[in-house]
């Protein structure tokens, strides 16, 4: 899998983001409505279904998508450090995600964010005091090769430090519940 396919699956050019077609939670299905809207840690949830464990694609300063850029209000030229993982119980793959953190969010005690190695980018945020969540949005996911069905995101701020995540579940997702 190449970093181009997971962009194109969380942040597609046509989205269809439930902010921008006003798409009702209710219109959800129920299981994908619990774990998308769900604004508590996805970590400490999947870890209550099995072994729990990150496994990292990519970590990488770059360029952020069209929606990283609109969501986090940056210009063009700005630059953020991007944190790709595959979030796995007992080994199976069940979430995908990227993280975007701004330049200037990494300053201070956020720098650590750039040194997480394995662990879980949400053992860290679920810890801070200061972490507020903006509303979620989420999309149902095209036709893909990695069998992702929904994916969401959300802009975090710690302090006035934003950072944006973006998760895409598996359909095997399914099986854990």
């Amino acid at each position: 899998m190449n970093s181009n396919t997971l962009n194109s699956i969380l942040h597609p050019l046509v989205p269809d983001w439930s902010t921008r077609n006003h798409m009702a939670a209710c219109c959800l299905p129920a299981f994908w409505r619990d774990w998308l809207l769900d604004t508590g840690s996805l970590t400490a949830r999947l870890c209550r279904l099995g072994n729990f464990r990150v496994e990292i694609l990519r970590e990488f300063q770059g360029t952020p998508t069209q929606l990283e850029r609109q969501r986090l209000a940056l210009s063009h030229q700005a630059r953020v450090w991007v944190r790709e993982v595959v979030l796995k119980v007992d080994d199976v793959a069940l979430v995908y995600a990227r993280t975007a953190i701004p330049q200037q969010t990494l300053q201070g005690k956020e720098k650590r964010l750039q040194h997480l190695g394995e662990k879980s980018l949400g053992s860290y945020l679920f810890q801070q005091p200061n972490l507020q969540r903006q509303p979620l949005a989420v999309s149902h996911c095209n036709p893909n090769q990695l069998g992702l069905e929904w994916c969401r995101h959300s802009v975090f701020t710690l302090g006035h430090k934003p950072l944006m995540v973006s998760e895409a579940f598996t359909a095997q997702l399914h099986d854990f519940v």
